[in-house]
């Protein structure tokens, strides 16, 4: 008979993602926005420290979220961004879904049609409370699209400001002041905020879908967080925020 290991609410969102089942048949184009984002854009201060001040102050649950008996290894090929989305769900959106419920957040991740909003747009995911107010708004894409990659791209280059434009339209079209982009191996939580005058997006480091949260003192001096700890802390952030409003003119935010 397998062993099984009991993972409390603190370990599991300390823990790396599984790795994706990729089929050797997918699909090879990208969909990637045909406009880029013009407005300031800026790295959020701190972002991995203010994660990790949120992860050691936290008053944990001892609820137990998951009993595993080799339930971390992924078995469901993909090929597609439903395929993405479905694992993105699974890994991310229901076992935060179970974080939040733990930790008192009143948050969960749903589908854009959940919010009841007549937006022509569809967000991939979003996350709203129990009320239906959306907090955060995600954009999902495949990893293995070359344009898709986040990693090592210069953070003014135009590509890089395609690939936010989508989340950060849904986040100026919703009146959303949190949002994300990810492919699931890798995620940039974004922010756009009122300062000195002029609404910016702040965008985080690229958090790691494989990474497992490491402690600065136990690594050398060089801290590292999960994708679900950073989904924790911008949750606990966005909850408590209202919708954004007095915004720029969207001319002066998206273009070629």
């Amino acid at each position: 008979m397998a062993s099984t290991t009991r993972r409390r609410t603190k370990q599991v969102t300390a823990s790396e993602l599984p790795t994706l089942r990729i089929g050797q048949f997918r699909t090879r184009t990208s969909n990637t926005n045909s406009l880029a984002f013009k407005g300031p854009l800026l790295p959020w201060p701190n972002f991995i420290r203010d994660v990790d001040a949120a992860i050691t102050s936290q008053r944990w649950s001892t609820r137990v979220i998951k009993h595993t008996e080799r339930l971390d290894e992924e078995v469901v090929e993909i090929g597609d961004e439903y395929g993405v989305q479905g694992r993105f769900q699974q890994w991310i959106g229901s076992v935060m879904g179970h974080v939040f419920q733990a930790q008192a957040i009143d948050l969960h991740f749903a589908d854009f049609k959940c919010l009841g909003h007549r937006y022509s747009g569809t967000p991939d995911t979003i996350l709203q409370t129990s009320q239906t107010e959306l907090k955060i708004v995600g954009e999902l894409k495949v990893p293995w699209i070359r344009k898709h990659r986040l990693s090592g791209l210069a953070a003014q280059s135009l590509q890089f400001r395609h690939l936010l434009s989508d989340s950060i339209n849904y986040m100026y079209d919703l009146d959303c002041m949190y949002g994300f982009l990810s492919t699931y191996d890798e995620t940039i939580f974004l922010k756009q905020e009122l300062v000195q005058g002029t609404w910016r997006i702040y965008y985080s480091p690229v958090i790691q879908g494989s990474a497992r949260y490491v402690p600065a003192n136990q690594n050398a001096g060089q801290l590292v967080v999960s994708v679900r700890q950073c989904f924790l802390h911008v949750a606990e952030l966005a909850v408590r925020e209202g919708p954004v409003t007095n915004k720029p003119l969207k001319s002066a935010w998206f273009g070629n």
